[in-house]
């Protein structure tokens, strides 16, 4: 390949990121008061949803690792991980982070990882990409109860999203290309914490020693623990907020220029999960087709959601490991969720539809129809702030997510022992 041929791509990339960014001042510049009102709206949805109900999860991951008690819960979780996902234990707890709170808190959690050198690159892509949720609130608070009016609806969004995840991870773990990858001799500090488990005399004790020999390692104290680890939070919602601010804007200028249409939900839903479901509840199908595409785009992320996960794992392979988890998860969703809506809706027949309070519900028909020139982002985030005004404060939602996330781990550890009976008598 000639020097001006290895140069091509990048021109041509460049040429065309340059030419969008002079088009997204010109539309900034002749329409500043949308934008204004845009970036308004998605800092209100940043600092009031977002931001507290992260931080906490995005800290107490981090001070978990350096105390080594996430290695030691990946001892006790080896057999699950690595019978299902082909990935050590000690990822386990990221990918129950990732069910509940995230896939933010999931990422941090990988790029924590990779600073302690505790996996190979493959397995990094790998893990990333199978703990990539959204947050089960954002599915049964704001799309359930609040867009979808129906609460049994958005309990059926979350398990077809966690089991739909759940698949594509367990498929892409065992593409010929990748499973190749992830069989390389593995890092060195792998390697001992693999030599702990097998040396000690019970599960348990193994857990211990590993969790022993990991605060070992990170050495730190408490003070500045806590100070790193409030540093590494902020700073990763802060690249979390740029981007929500960022797209809506970026929508909000779509909407503008390219007026409303028959498939005007395709950009919001390819774009941002919030504004994508807000657009589908919308359109005018049956409930089970507007279901069946939220959770297609739940399963994809949005390219917001996928730009903020590159932003902080930086992927080896450009993001296509993390890419084509994605679209299967988002199409065994939307096939899912067509197929166990029947049984599932007899299941739930009796369901009195979520209560949203008279103001909220006049307001939410007003945005919705009668002021049809008003932002998505608006629309959703007024929405947003009238839930958790009428419902839940955001120390609560913590709560019920911490509770949720010690549930998933146990779970995971029952599902882990398990595994590690029937892999014992199997071979026997």
């Amino acid at each position: 390949m000639t020097q001006k041929e290895a140069h091509t791509a990048p021109y041509w990339t460049t040429l065309l990121l340059g030419f969008g960014a002079i088009l997204l001042v010109l539309a900034v510049v002749t329409s500043p008061e949308e934008v204004f009102e845009a970036s308004a709206q998605g800092l209100k949805l940043w600092w009031s949803i977002i931001f507290p109900a992260m931080l906490p999860f995005l800290m107490l991951s981090e001070m978990l690792i350096a105390f080594g008690l996430v290695h030691g819960l990946g001892v006790l979780l080896e057999p699950f991980m690595r019978f299902w996902f082909r990935l050590p234990g000690r990822s386990g707890w990221v990918l129950a982070l990732g069910l509940t709170a995230g896939f933010p808190a999931a990422a941090e959690a990988v790029r924590q990882w990779a600073q302690q050198e505790d996996m190979t690159e493959p397995q990094l892509r790998r893990l990333t990409a199978i703990a990539h949720f959204c947050n089960p609130i954002t599915i049964l608070l704001v799309i359930g109860t609040g867009l979808l009016h129906n609460a049994a609806v958005g309990g059926m969004l979350l398990a077809v999203h966690w089991i739909s995840g759940l698949l594509a991870g367990w498929i892409t773990a065992r593409l010929p290309a990748t499973s190749k990858e992830l069989q390389k001799r593995e890092t060195p500090a792998a390697l001992r914490r693999t030599s702990v488990s097998r040396t000690s005399a019970t599960l348990i004790q193994s857990a211990w020693d590993a969790t022993r020999s990991a605060r070992e390692r990170d050495g730190r104290s408490f003070g500045k623990l806590l100070g790193e680890t409030v540093s590494h939070a902020v700073q990763t919602l802060m690249v979390t907020g740029g981007f929500i601010i960022f797209f809506s804007v970026l929508v909000r200028l779509i909407s503008i220029y390219l007026g409303q249409g028959a498939y005007s939900f395709v950009w919001p839903a390819w774009m941002e999960i919030h504004l994508g479901s807000y657009e589908i509840s919308r359109l005018p199908y049956d409930l089970r087709t507007q279901t069946a595409l939220i959770s297609a785009v739940l399963g994809w992320g949005g390219l917001c959601g996928w730009l903020q996960i590159t932003a902080v794992t930086k992927p080896s392979d450009k993001g296509i490991t993390f890419t084509l988890s994605r679209v299967l998860h988002g199409l065994i969703a939307f096939g899912l969720t067509l197929v166990a809506w029947t049984p599932l809706t007899r299941i739930s027949n009796n369901t009195i539809p979520a209560y949203i309070s008279g103001s909220s519900a006049s307001s939410f028909a007003e945005s919705g129809y009668d002021r049809a020139t008003e932002t998505v982002m608006m629309e959703a985030t007024n929405l947003l702030t009238q839930l958790e005004g009428a419902s839940m404060y955001p120390w609560q939602l913590t709560v019920l997510s911490a509770t949720l996330l010690i549930t998933i781990v146990l779970i995971l550890l029952v599902i882990s022992f398990m595994t590690s009976w029937w892999s014992r008598h199997a071979s026997r």
